[in-house]
């Protein structure tokens, strides 16, 4: 009676396949992220290895990000016709391959050839679980499977910074990646073994074309277009302040930080870990907007803070800015998969296209404000941007 109860209700934290969902989704989602930006503490070893500039050195980030943005798209659509167990399968193995292949030449281009490659199927991850978690598991529990979901973005964010930088510090920058490498063969055998096949995807009998159209029905939805937006607004904030932040710390009073001191800012993403969570078991008995609406009042107090120029206001600053962020982020894209009623997978990769276009405008547009007005021309932008956000028209559509 229980297994065949199991086949026809979706899961819950008091089914065993609950967690196993969990667990699985949370092994992937850290592998992915940590094989994405890994790079990024590397950047000046590869600028002395291939004798490069630091602008051409950042392409080991940026190249990655764009196939990215590119896979999301082209996956999500994919995982909505064809299926998400499968797609996201072949997203991690081809994840896995390029951290084989890199420590392997002495190509700089071929390099970035691998992250081009490995970009694209990076995106097949985030663009195909949480129409899984969705569809699986139960509307009223979605909020907690969601966070947990998310907040392992945010440990595989932090944890292959930091890895790859002690790492590569401590022996060479070939051994890291075999050593990562060798992380992401396990965790997509855990992913195999763990995630129970879909029971409720059922694929499309339509034309492309008609399947194209039908994904692109869900920029008639006021709702999501808010929620696009919002992915969009709250990755410019949360990726300024982290890309001009160690500038900050560097070089202007009264911090002037070595750079070892700033790489131990990193850790404040473990509460980016830890919040989502707890946020998701609230939201069973508060909602989801009202989480997220709290998410971004952390946000907005922790940005204002960092504009003291005091280590203990910078400190607690960047730890509610990544708690704040993490909380409406996912609260957020638990809020998409909710709100769409079909093609959940393509409205995921609408949210998370648009979240990963903050990244590129983030980390490059908003250097002309560090350049003419320093820290508080980012943060006041970014406070700016965050007030954008709660007027948006979202908050008031959900409450009726």
């Amino acid at each position: 009676m229980e297994l065949k109860q199991l086949k026809t209700n979706r899961y819950t934290p008091s089914h065993a396949e609950f967690w196993r969902v969990t667990i699985a989704l949370m092994a992937a989602s850290i592998l992915i992220f940590s094989a994405l930006y890994a790079f990024q503490p590397l950047l000046p070893v590869f600028v002395k290895v291939f004798n490069i500039s630091v602008t051409v050195s950042s392409l080991l980030v940026s190249s990655s990000v764009v196939t990215m943005i590119i896979g999301l798209f082209v996956l999500g659509f994919l995982a909505d016709r064809y299926g998400r167990v499968a797609i996201m399968r072949v997203s991690l193995v081809m994840t896995v391959v390029p951290l084989i292949a890199i420590p392997l030449t002495d190509s700089f281009e071929w390099i970035i050839a691998l992250r081009l490659i490995q970009g694209f199927f990076i995106a097949g991850i985030p663009a195909a679980a949480m129409g899984y978690l969705a569809e699986e598991v139960d509307p009223k529990h979605l909020g907690l499977a969601m966070t947990l979901y998310i907040s392992s973005n945010a440990l595989g964010g932090m944890g292959g910074r930091v890895f790859s930088g002690y790492l590569t510090d401590l022996l060479s920058w070939q051994t890291t990646f075999f050593a990562l490498a060798g992380f992401g063969v396990f965790a997509t055998l855990l992913f195999i073994f763990l995630l129970p096949k879909e029971r409720f995807f059922r694929k499309v009998g339509q034309s492309i074309r008609t399947d194209i159209r039908g994904m692109f029905v869900h920029f008639k939805n006021p709702t999501l277009i808010s929620l696009f937006m919002m992915g969009l607004l709250l990755q410019i904030v949360f990726t300024a302040i982290w890309t001009y932040l160690p500038f900050y710390l560097h070089e202007e009073e009264p911090f002037d930080w070595p750079l070892r001191w700033i790489s131990f800012t990193y850790f404040a993403y473990a509460l980016g870990v830890i919040a989502p969570p707890l946020a998701g078991k609230l939201s069973n008995q508060l909602g989801l907007p009202a989480m997220m609406l709290s998410g971004l009042s952390i946000l907005a107090i922790g940005t204002w803070l960092t504009a003291v120029p005091s280590i203990p206001y910078m400190l607690i600053g960047l730890g509610l800015i990544c708690t704040g962020f993490f909380i409406a982020h996912s609260m957020a894209a638990a809020l998409v998969s909710k709100t769409a009623t079909h093609h959940r997978s393509g409205a995921s990769s609408f949210y998370l296209i648009n979240y990963y276009v903050g990244v590129a405008i983030g980390s490059t547009a908003v250097g002309r404000l560090w350049d003419h007005y320093s820290w508080i021309g980012v943060i006041s932008t970014s406070f700016l941007l965050i007030l954008v956000v709660f007027f948006l028209p979202i908050f008031k559509k959900l409450e009726n």
